[in-house]
């Protein structure tokens, strides 16, 4: 409850501060909050305060975007809801958080679906369409996309083979699919929100965490680990989820100039990715951590290709259907 209570508190004092700014502006001012859970300095984050800054230009101050940074409105799955809500406008969230109202995007989600970034930049490109109207029928507006990956292990264990995933206490975000792919590898699926992990990893009740090699240097997840192997398990969408009345609220040529910062805001942080990574495993390294290059990543691929097609069917024809689509992406 104190938890609860505290981001409420924090959020009616954004909303009060917010009307500060609209009575001391123009009264034709729009502020817009946006809500996500990463450090100041991830690439991610940086797109955040790339978007709002563009916005604020090409509205010409009309429209303000208030971004708040490292959980401070909540974790990924509370952001999505208060983004469903309009308790927020803004939050960019991958499927932990935004696919428990889309669930049959989860599908892009999926272990081992992607061969790297410019694949995954096509794929984006070509499902554009299908997402738009999965979220539209949920009233969220999907202004872009945000890429990770790939993710890895950051683990007390050093992981070898996929020998090594037996047994292992694997921290997940609060997903199905997460949960299922751990278990599919033979690990012990331990769902935890994303800011408590650094303390489960540190008391133990967590082997290992994943996530793309800045996240896990970000958080700095590898110091009670010791070690991070590159599982390099998924690549991931992070999508930029407006709510959808808010988006319509807004006058046309607002909206207009929202989508092309969201587009500008991307297409930069396309440009880290890869950039950001590299730094990571450096920073990682020279912290004595070591770096283990796993074996044979056909073996954890073939592991998780029933699960795969066993977790769209689950979902449903629609799911099964934007997978089959994926797949046939070259």
């Amino acid at each position: 409850m104190p938890g609860i209570l505290k981001r409420l508190m924090t959020i009616a004092a954004i909303g009060t501060a917010a009307m500060v700014t609209l009575t001391s502006a123009s009264s034709a001012q729009t502020v817009l909050k946006l809500g996500d859970i990463y450090a100041q300095t991830h690439s991610n984050s940086l797109a955040d305060k790339r978007f709002a800054e563009l916005v604020e230009k090409k509205t010409n101050g009309a429209v303000k975007v208030e971004v708040y940074l490292d959980s401070t409105l909540g974790n990924e799955r509370e952001l999505a809801e208060s983004v469903i809500a309009g308790t927020i406008d803004i939050a960019p969230s991958g499927l932990s958080g935004i696919g428990r109202f889309v669930p049959d995007a989860q599908v892009l989600e999926l272990p081992y679906l992607y061969r790297d970034l410019k694949h995954m930049q096509r794929v984006a490109m070509a499902i554009a369409p299908d997402v738009d109207k999965m979220f539209q029928a949920k009233k969220i507006k999907n202004l872009g996309y945000l890429f990770l990956g790939p993710r890895s292990l950051a683990s007390r264990k050093e992981i070898n083979t996929l020998s090594d995933m037996r047994g292992l206490r694997l921290r997940v975000p609060e997903s199905p699919l997460y949960v299922g792919f751990a278990r599919a590898l033979g690990a012990v699926p331990t769902p935890i929100p994303f800011p408590e992990v650094y303390t489960s990893l540190e008391t133990g009740v967590a082997d290992a965490a994943e996530g793309e090699p800045a996240t896990l240097a970000t958080t700095k997840w590898y110091e009670p680990t010791k070690s991070v192997s590159l599982t390099k398990h998924i690549w991931h969408y992070r999508f930029f989820a407006m709510n959808g009345d808010k988006f319509n609220s807004l006058p046309q040529e607002q909206q207009k100039a929202v989508l092309e910062s969201a587009q500008e805001a991307m297409e930069y942080q396309v440009g880290l990715v890869e950039e950001f990574n590299n730094k990571a495993l450096d920073e990682i390294k020279g912290a004595g951590v070591k770096i283990v290059e796993t074996k044979d990543l056909d073996a954890f691929a073939k592991a998780l290709v029933e699960f795969n097609t066993e977790f769209a069917k689950k979902l449903g024809p629609t799911a099964e259907a934007l997978l089959q689509k994926v797949r046939t992406i070259q």
